[in-house]
């Protein structure tokens, strides 16, 4: 079996009956499971490793949280669009105790053993992944995930902030970014301190 089909049915037979009632819709053609909760939208999407074959499929996801409405403040803010409306975003691995071990994804064979292996994966989306990403639950939550991701974006923590209504806290996170700043983020960092912050 391929390995794109081999992965497919299974998220099809033990993964889709019990994402849907939770509010997912599945996109078959991307591999794709997302939902809309408040301003924000929770995605998990498969990657298959370049390394599968026949009847192997090597697997893992990214997940990430966006929101239409950190595009529109970012429009109205500074008058262009978002490359992206990312608020966090993370290979599985990284999310906080997704797999005991040290494996970073999951293998299927077209074996009986699948079936164990599939369901490990299903238990870390429903006790770890879902309820992880669903701790956001307004803008401040959003900043305080942000900042504690992989890869910390402080330009984006500071928007979520003061989308927040907390103008001390983006003021820190974005004078911490600028001390850490490299020179490839730190005229981002920059022109928000002086779009935002001049005038204190």
């Amino acid at each position: 079996m391929k390995p794109k089909d081999l992965l497919n049915f299974y998220i099809k037979t033990d993964l889709l009956p019990l994402l849907e009632p939770l509010g997912f819709k599945y996109a078959k053609s991307t591999l794709k499971f997302s939902r809309k909760t408040g301003p924000f939208s929770l995605s998990l999407s498969f990657c298959i490793s370049q390394y599968s074959s026949q009847d192997e499929c090597i697997f893992w996801t990214m997940w990430d949280v966006s929101s239409n409405e950190y595009g529109k403040w970012y429009k109205q803010t500074w008058g262009t669009q978002l490359a992206n409306n990312v608020v966090v975003a993370s290979a599985d691995w990284n999310i906080p105790n997704w797999l005991e071990g040290n494996e970073e994804y999951f293998t299927l064979y077209n074996k009986k053993s699948d079936k164990k292996e599939f369901n490990k994966f299903v238990q870390n989306v429903i006790n770890i992944g879902i309820p992880h990403y669903e701790r956001i639950i307004d803008w401040n939550t959003a900043a305080e995930m942000a900042l504690n991701e992989e890869d910390v974006f402080y330009e984006r923590v500071c928007d979520f902030y003061l989308m927040a209504n907390e103008k001390k806290k983006a003021k820190d996170v974005l004078t911490y970014g600028l001390k850490r700043a490299t020179d490839e983020n730190y005229e981002d960092l920059k022109q928000r301190m002086d779009k935002y912050f001049k005038e204190n």
